[in-house]
C-alpha cells in the first residue's frame, strides 16, 4: 500500500519590528561563505577526494601494496604520488577557501548604527538581527536586506546602486511608504511595533511581494513592493541616511540565495577521456584475471622445479590462489595514469591563464579583459556546432540613438536630404508651432518611463536608466525641448517652450519581458486630469487600440523603420476617469496585496486602463552593430558553426539586423513559420519541409516569431527541429527568456555541441543551458558574465576565443590525455609481458626507484610545455577557418587515433623487451668479468625508455620554442644526473650500478637499436600519413615552413581580400578532402597544370621536387599565382579575374 505525502505549504514569513524574542527563530546576518573549519578541513576534504572513483581505485593498490607478498614494488611508488596529488589538491581546497574566509571577515566585521532600547547603537554586521531598524548613510553598503522606512529626504526616496547585484551601475529610485515616513528619530523608532508579511526567502532580486500593518493589532495592511527593498549587498547613493527595517539576513537574504555553485559541465572530450578510462580498467582486469590464473597453474605444475622461487606447495595458506592475481593487478595498476586527472586540471587553468592575459582580446576602451571562469571546459570552445545570440548588446552596440518617428501617420527622418529626426524641418517647425499632436507624441517620451533626472553641473541635466531604450527616447525629448526636468518622489517635471507641468504619479504598470509594454497613470497638478500614457512593442499594442483609428500609415512607417534594422515602439494614450481610476486602483491594491502569485493577479488589473489607446506615434531607435560582428559571423560559418539568433525584437527588424550580419545573405531565402493556432503552425511546417525537399542544394534561412514558437516548442518539437537543423541560419524573434532556454535545450537533444551568448538578465537561462556559456560585459550590467562560463567585452572576441583558445586547447588536450594513456600502457606493457620469463610470478621487471620516477618526473614535465605547441599558426587558423572542422569532428581524439597510440605502446613495449632479453642473455658479463645482474638488465632497459619517451615528445611537438626544447632535451640530461646521483647512495637499490651499465658498451648498442626500432616505424607512418593522407593541418603546415624558409610573412587579411598588391591569393576547396584529392593546394604553387594529369603515385614531395620554385617564374604571366601568404579558402576555386596586368 503506497503512502503518499501532501506537499507542505510554505508559510509566509513574519518579522516583528524591535522585538527580538519573536524574531529569534530567525538567522542572524553572520555570512559564511567558507566551506571548512581547522578542525572540519582534513575529514572533510579528505571524505570529498575520496569520492572519486579513480582516488579510490588508487587507494585500494596503495593499500594492497602494503602487504609484502603480494607487492611486486615498493609501496612508495603509489603512496608518494597519490600523497602528492591529494595534498596538492587540498592545498589549492585550503587557499581558496582561507580567501573565502578573509572576504567574510571583512563582510561580518563592517559596523553599523541600528535602533535598540531608544537608542543608536553600533554593532558589527554579523549580528544585526531580523526586526532590527539599522541605520545606512551614504555609500556605505546595505548590510543586509531591508524595508525602506525614512530617508532624509521629505518623500522618503533614495537612491542605490545595485552593481554588486546584478552589475548595473545606473542608480535605481526606491521610496518609502507614506506613512512610515515619520520614522527618522531613534525614540520614534522604539514605539514602531508593525509587522511585515513576506515571502520566505528566495533568489528573485526583482520581486519582494509583502505586505505592513503598522501595528499588531491592526487589520489594515499597506502593499510593498521591490520600491521598498533595499537588498544586501547596493550602495546608498546621492542620500544622506536612511532608516530600514531588516527582513532577510545571512544566507537568506536575496545576494545569499543567488550565491549558488556554478553548475558541473563535462566537456566533450571529458567523456571521451572517462570512457577510455573505463575501457583500461576493464582491459586490466581482464588482464590481470587471465594472467593471475595462469600463474597459479603454473605454479602448481612447475613451480617445484625452481626451488629459488620458493612456492610452497604443502600447507600453504588458503588465500594463497590470490596472491598472483594481485601481483598482477598491482603490476598492471600503472595502466591508468595516477596523475592523469591533476595534469589535466593544471592544464586547463593554464588555459584559463591565456585567455585572461590574452592582450589580443583587451578592451581598451572600458578597461575590460576576457575572462575564464568555468576552467574545466575550455576545449568545448573547440567543438561548438551551434552559436545561439541575442541581438541587442551582444552583436549590437546597446547604446541607443533616436532617429526617425512617425506622428499622426506622417514620418519624419526618412528621406535622402533628412537621415534624422533631429534634421527634419516639418518636425522642427511641428515644434515651434506647438503642434497637438507632436506635443502629446513628446510628452509621453518624457514621461512614460522610471528615468531618473539628475542635476549635472552648469545646471545641466543628466539621466540615470536601467534601459538604455527609455534614456534614448527621453534623451530625444530633451533635444527637442521637452525635458524631464525633476522626478521628487511621486511627482514629476516636464518642461516646454517655457511650460512646466507637473504630474503625480498615480501608478507605474511596469514592463516586463512577458508584458512587453509600459504605462503610466498620472494626474496633472494644475487641472487634475487623469492621463495613461503606454509605450510597447507593435504586436501587443494594436490589439488595445480605441476602434476605428486610422493609424495604417503609421503601421507602414513602423514597418519601413524595421527593414532599415531600427528598433521600434509604439506610442500611446488615454484619457482616464476619476471613476475609472478609483475602481483600478482598489481592484490593483487588492491584488497587489496578494504575497503569492501577485504578478499573475496584477495581469488581469493593468487591462482595466490598458485598453482604447489612442495612437499618438511610432518611434524608431537605431542600434549600432558592433564593429567587426559581419566579418566575425561570416569566419565562424565558414568554420562551420551555425548560428541561431534569439531576439526580442520584431519580425522585420530582426530579420534586417540578420541581414546586416551576414547571418542572411542579402538574396537569401527566408521561409517563414507562420500560424497561431497548434494545426496552423503544424501545417506550416508541414509545407516548408516539402518545399525544401524540392531544392536540396540551395540555402534557406528559417524565421519564426515568438508566438509560433511557443506553439512549435510544445506541440511540433521533432518537425520543427528537423526543418530548423537543415536551416544555415535560424531567426527566432519576440521570443521570450524562457523561450530561448528551450530552444538551446532542443538543440542539445540531437548532441551537438552549443554556445549560447549574450549580454542580459534575460539571457541568463539560455547561457547556462547551453554547454558553453559567454557573457557579454555590456550596458546591461554583468548578470550574464557572471552567470557564464567566459565572459569578454565584444562580441568580435568570439572568434578568437573560439578558433584560438578553443582549437589549440582541443588539440593540446586531446595529445596529452593520448599520451598519459600511451607512456603508462607502454611501460605497463613491458611489465606484464616480462611474466613470459619469469614464470608469471608477477614480479616487477623494473626496481621501485624507476617505476616511482617514470611517471612522477620524467614523462611529466615535458607534458606541460606541450602546452604551448600549436599544430599551426593563429594566423593560418584565422586564414583558415575551415581547420575548425578538425577539431569540431574530433580528428584529434577518437577510436582511431586512440588505437594507434595504445599499438605504438604495445609495439614498443614488445620490441624494448624482446631485444633486452635477447641482447642481455644469462651469460652476459660486464668489463670486468662479473655476471650482469637482475638490477643491471632492468636499468639499461630503463634508460631506453626514457629515451624513446624524449623522442616521442619531440616527434608529437609541431611548434618549437626555447622551453620544449630545453624541457625534451633536458630532460634526458636531468635522468642522468638524478640515477648519477642515486648511484653514489649506498642504500639505494642502483648503487654503484650506473657506472657499471654506462660503461658497458653493449647497453649504447642496445639503446641505438631499441629506440632506432622504436621510433622509426613511428616516423616512416607520419611520412606516408603526411604525403599520401595529410589532414588539413599538415597541409597547411607545410605551406607556413615553405614561406617561412624564404623569409617570407604570414599575415591575416580580409576573407573577402584576393589581391595583395599584384599578388593573388591561392586557395583550394574543402571539398577536395572528401574526393581524397590531396593534390590540389599545390597546384597553385606551381602554375597551370591538369589534376587529372598529376600521377597519384607521386607523393607530396616528389611531385615538389619534379616542379620546383624556378619553375614558378616560367609559367605564363596571366596564370602566374604567387603569394606571400598561404590562404586555403573554403569557397572554391582561384578567382583570376582580379589578376593585375602586370
Amino acid at each position: 500500500m503506497k503512502c503518499c505525502k501532501k506537499k507542505k505549504a510554505v508559510e509566509n514569513r513574519i518579522v516583528y519590528a524591535n522585538n527580538l524574542e519573536m524574531n529569534a527563530k530567525f538567522p542572524k546576518n553572520k555570512v559564511t561563505n567558507s566551506k571548512y573549519t581547522i578542525l572540519t578541513f582534513l575529514p572533510k576534504n579528505l571524505i570529498e577526494q575520496f569520492s572519486r572513483f579513480m582516488n579510490i581505485y588508487f587507494l585500494m593498490i596503495a593499500c594492497l601494496q602494503l602487504w609484502n607478498e603480494i607487492t611486486p614494488v615498493n609501496p612508495a611508488t603509489t603512496w608518494g604520488p597519490l600523497i602528492i596529488i591529494i595534498l596538492l589538491a587540498a592545498i589549492k581546497e585550503g587557499i581558496d577557501d582561507l580567501n573565502r574566509h578573509k572576504a567574510d571577515k571583512i563582510a561580518n566585521s563592517r559596523e553599523y548604527q541600528v535602533i535598540r532600547n531608544g537608542d543608536e547603537v553600533e554593532i558589527k554586521s554579523k549580528d544585526i538581527c531580523v526586526g532590527d531598524i539599522v541605520i545606512v548613510e551614504q555609500d556605505e553598503e546595505v548590510p543586509c536586506d531591508l524595508v525602506l522606512l525614512s530617508s532624509n529626504k521629505e518623500d522618503g526616496s533614495c537612491y542605490i546602486q545595485t552593481a554588486n547585484l546584478d552589475g548595473e551601475t545606473d542608480l535605481k529610485l526606491r521610496i518609502a511608504l507614506e506613512e512610515t515616513l515619520h520614522l527618522k528619530k531613534p525614540s520614534v523608532c522604539e514605539d514602531f511595533k508593525g509587522v511585515v508579511e513576506c515571502a520566505p526567502p528566495n533568489e528573485e532580486i526583482y520581486k519582494f511581494d509583502s505586505r505592513l500593518k503598522m501595528d499588531v493589532d491592526d487589520n489594515k495592511y499597506l502593499s510593498l513592493s521591490v520600491k521598498q527593498l533595499l537588498p544586501q549587498g547596493t550602495l546608498i547613493k546621492n542620500t544622506r541616511f536612511i532608516y530600514g527595517l531588516s527582513v532577510y539576513t545571512g544566507k537568506e537574504t536575496k545576494l545569499g540565495r543567488n550565491k549558488r555553485k556554478t553548475p558541473t559541465k563535462w566537456t566533450k572530450l571529458d567523456k571521451s577521456i572517462n570512457k577510455t578510462t573505463m575501457f583500461i580498467f576493464s582491459m586490466q582486469f581482464l588482464l590481470f584475471v587471465i594472467f593471475g590464473i595462469v600463474g597459479d597453474v603454473w605454479k602448481s605444475k612447475r613451480g617445484e622445479n625452481y626451488e629459488y622461487l620458493d612456492y610452497q606447495t604443502d600447507d600453504e595458506p588458503g588465500y594463497q590462489p590470490i596472491i598472483i592475481p594481485l601481483r598482477f593487478m598491482l603490476l598492471m595498476s600503472l595502466m591508468i595514469p595516477i596523475s592523469l586527472k591533476v595534469t589535466l586540471d593544471i592544464c586547463k587553468y593554464i588555459y584559463a591563464l591565456f585567455i585572461n592575459w590574452d592582450l589580443e582580446m583587451w578592451d581598451d576602451k572600458n578597461k575590460i579583459a576576457a575572462k575564464a571562469s568555468n576552467t574545466a571546459i575550455i576545449e568545448d570552445l573547440g567543438q561548438i556546432e551551434y552559436i545561439f545570440s541575442d541581438k541587442t548588446g551582444t552583436l549590437t552596440e546597446n547604446q541607443m540613438v533616436f532617429k526617425k518617428c512617425s506622428i499622426s501617420n506622417t514620418i519624419y527622418g526618412h528621406s535622402t536630404k533628412r537621415a534624422s529626426a533631429y534634421e527634419d524641418a516639418d518636425l522642427l517647425s511641428a515644434i515651434d508651432n506647438q503642434d497637438e499632436n507632436a506635443v502629446n507624441f513628446f510628452r509621453i517620451l518624457a514621461l512614460c518611463n522610471t528615468v531618473v533626472p539628475i542635476k549635472a553641473k552648469e545646471d545641466q541635466i543628466e539621466y540615470q536608466s536601467s534601459s538604455p531604450d527609455e534614456e534614448a527616447l527621453v534623451i530625444a525629448a530633451q533635444k527637442l525641448g521637452f525635458v524631464l526636468q525633476a522626478r521628487t518622489g511621486d511627482i514629476v517635471e516636464f518642461a516646454y517652450n517655457d511650460i512646466v507641468e507637473r504630474y503625480e504619479v498615480v501608478k507605474v504598470l511596469a514592463f516586463t519581458s512577458e508584458r512587453k509594454k509600459m504605462s503610466v497613470l498620472l494626474r496633472n497638478e494644475d487641472t487634475k486630469e487623469l492621463i495613461l500614457l503606454i509605450k510597447g512593442a507593435d504586436d501587443v499594442m494594436i490589439p488595445i487600440m480605441v476602434e476605428g483609428q486610422d493609424f495604417k500609415e503609421s503601421i507602414d512607417h513602423l514597418e519601413v523603420f524595421a527593414q532599415c534594422g531600427l528598433r521600434t515602439l509604439c506610442c500611446g494614450y488615454r484619457r482616464v476617469t476619476e471613476e475609472e481610476c478609483k475602481d483600478f486602483l482598489e481592484t490593483y491594491n487588492m491584488a497587489n496585496e496578494v504575497i503569492e502569485k501577485r504578478e499573475e493577479a496584477l495581469q488581469g488589473v493593468y487591462h482595466m486602463v490598458e485598453n482604447n489607446i489612442t495612437l499618438s506615434g511610432v518611434t524608431a531607435i537605431e542600434d549600432r552593430l558592433q564593429e567587426e560582428v559581419p566579418d566575425t559571423i561570416k569566419i565562424l560559418r565558414e568554420a562551420g558553426i551555425k548560428f541561431w539568433m534569439l531576439t526580442g525584437d520584431k519580425y522585420s527588424t530582426a530579420v534586417q539586423i540578420a541581414k546586416f550580419c551576414n547571418l542572411i545573405p542579402p538574396n537569401g531565402k527566408i521561409l517563414t513559420v507562420r500560424g497561431s493556432e497548434d494545426k496552423e503552425v503544424g501545417d506550416s511546417i508541414a509545407d516548408l519541409l516539402k518545399q525544401i525537399e524540392n531544392q536540396k542544394d540551395d540555402d534557406f534561412y528559417v524565421v519564426i516569431e515568438g508566438s509560433s514558437l511557443k506553439i512549435a516548442l510544445n506541440y511540433h518539437k521533432h518537425s520543427f527541429l528537423d526543418l530548423s537543423l537543415k536551416a544555415s541560419s535560424v531567426i527566432c524573434c519576440r521570443t521570450t527568456p524562457q523561450q530561448k532556454s528551450q530552444v538551446v535545450k532542443l538543440v542539445k537533444r540531437i548532441g551537438a555541441m552549443t554556445l549560447a551568448i549574450g549580454d542580459g538578465g534575460n539571457d541568463v537561462a539560455m547561457i547556462q543551458e547551453a554547454h558553453v556559456g559567454i557573457g557579454i560585459s555590456g550596458r546591461e550590467g554583468l548578470q550574464a558574465a557572471r552567470a557564464a562560463d567566459f565572459s569578454i567585452s565584444r562580441f568580435k572576441f568570439l572568434k578568437r576565443l573560439m578558433l584560438v583558445h578553443g582549437r589549440y586547447a582541443y588539440y593540446r588536450t586531446s595529445f596529452l590525455a593520448q599520451y598519459s594513456f600511451y607512456k603508462s600502457i607502454y611501460f605497463c606493457s613491458i611489465q606484464v609481458l616480462y611474466a613470459f620469463w619469469s614464470g608469471y610470478s608477477g614480479v616487477s621487471f623494473f626496481n621501485s626507484l624507476s617505476v616511482m620516477t617514470y611517471n612522477a618526473i620524467f614523462t611529466s614535465l615535458p607534458i606541460f610545455f606541450f602546452l604551448l605547441d600549436k599544430d599551426v599558426s593563429e594566423e593560418s587558423v584565422y586564414l583558415n577557418p575551415h581547420l575548425y572542422q578538425d577539431s569540431q569532428k574530433g580528428i584529434f581524439y577518437n577510436r582511431r587515433t586512440l588505437f594507434w597510440w595504445l599499438m605504438r605502446a604495445l609495439y614498443q613495449g614488445v620490441i624494448l623487451l624482446g631485444f633486452t632479453v635477447g641482447i642481455y642473455q644469462h651469460y652476459h658479463h660486464h668489463a670486468d668479468g662479473s655476471p650482469a645482474g637482475y638490477e643491471f638488465i632492468s636499468m639499461s632497459p630503463f634508460t631506453i625508455v626514457i629515451f624513446v619517451q624524449t623522442l616521442t615528445m619531440a616527434t608529437e611537438t609541431r611548434h618549437f620554442t626555447f622551453w620544449n626544447h630545453f624541457i625534451i632535451w633536458g630532460i634526458m640530461v636531468f635522468y642522468y644526473i638524478i640515477t648519477v646521483l642515486f648511484n653514489l647512495v649506498s642504500t639505494s637499490e642502483i648503487y654503484y650500478l650506473v657506472f657499471r651499465t654506462f660503461a658497458d658498451p653493449v647497453h649504447w648498442f642496445a639503446l641505438l637499436l631499441i629506440s632506432t626500432l622504436s621510433i622509426a616505424p613511428v616516423l616512416f607512418t607520419k611520412y606516408y600519413m603526411f604525403n599520401y593522407s595529410p589532414k588539413r593541418s599538415d597541409l597547411i603546415r607545410f605551406r607556413e615552413a615553405k614561406y617561412r624558409s624564404q623569409g617570407l610573412s604570414i599575415n591575416i587579411v580580409d576573407a573577402d581580400q584576393k589581391m595583395f598588391g599584384n599578388k593573388i591569393l591561392y586557395s583550394y576547396s574543402s571539398t577536395d578532402f572528401n574526393n581524397k584529392n590531396i593534390f590540389s593546394p599545390f597546384v597553385d604553387c606551381f602554375g597551370k597544370r591538369n589534376f587529372n594529369e598529376l600521377n597519384k603515385k607521386d607523393s607530396i614531395s616528389q611531385f615538389i621536387s619534379k616542379n620546383t620554385l624556378q619553375d614558378v617564374n616560367k609559367v605564363e604571366k596571366e596564370t602566374l599565382i604567387s603569394s606571400d601568404h598561404p590562404v586555403i579558402d573554403k569557397n572554391g576555386e582561384i578567382e583570376l579575374n582580379e589578376m593585375n596586368n602586370n
